[in-house]
């Protein structure tokens, strides 16, 4: 009898072993297969990253190209009026007509700078800031001369500051004034 139950029982073992290698290559295989998929995903989630990475890439080489040409053409227009540039200082090679030109911009770069400051005592005036206001009408007699900001020096006229600009620096005077006659 035990000799009939041992092969049985081998029997057994035999097909218990087959069914758990049977179950074995089976979950070899479908892990086999999960990696499989699992790297088909990756793959075509990271070939998506890549097409939209080059195609960010080609938008930013456009744009530089498009930068690039405006440079180019902005190079090419100061180019052209430098050689226009060159052309007048030419026709004007004169010292009296480089005197003149020199002396026109420093006035006028003279009437913006008293533009802002009668602007800047304006504001302060507006901000009842009186003193400021008066040291920066102080500052522009100092600087240019009251008879130059009123527009009447005679010995330069040509340096006398805009109609604008006199108007407002005479009436600020004014204004400045208009408290001490209030005192007495």
């Amino acid at each position: 009898m035990d000799e009939k139950k041992m092969p049985e029982t081998q029997k057994q073992e035999k097909k218990l072993s087959r069914t758990t290698l049977t179950f074995y290559i089976i979950g070899l295989f479908s892990v086999a297969i999960a990696l499989i998929l699992i790297s088909y995903v990756a793959q075509v989630r990271s070939d998506k990253q890549l097409e939209n990475l080059n195609t960010k890439l080609s938008e930013q080489q456009t744009v530089a190209q498009g930068a690039t040409q405006k440079m180019e053409d902005m190079q090419k227009q100061l180019d052209a009026q430098d050689v226009a540039l060159n052309a007048v200082r030419e026709s004007l090679a004169t010292e009296e007509a480089q005197s003149n030109i020199a002396s026109a911009a420093t006035h006028m770069m003279d009437e913006k700078n008293a533009a802002t400051v009668l602007a800047q005592a304006w504001q302060k005036l507006s901000e009842s800031d009186e003193q400021g206001a008066k040291t920066l009408y102080e500052s522009l007699i100092s600087t240019y001369g009251e008879n130059r900001m009123l527009a009447k020096s005679a010995d330069k006229p040509e340096e006398n500051m805009s109609a604008d600009v006199a108007a407002s620096f005479e009436a600020l005077g004014k204004k400045l004034a208009e408290p001490k006659q209030e005192e007495k």
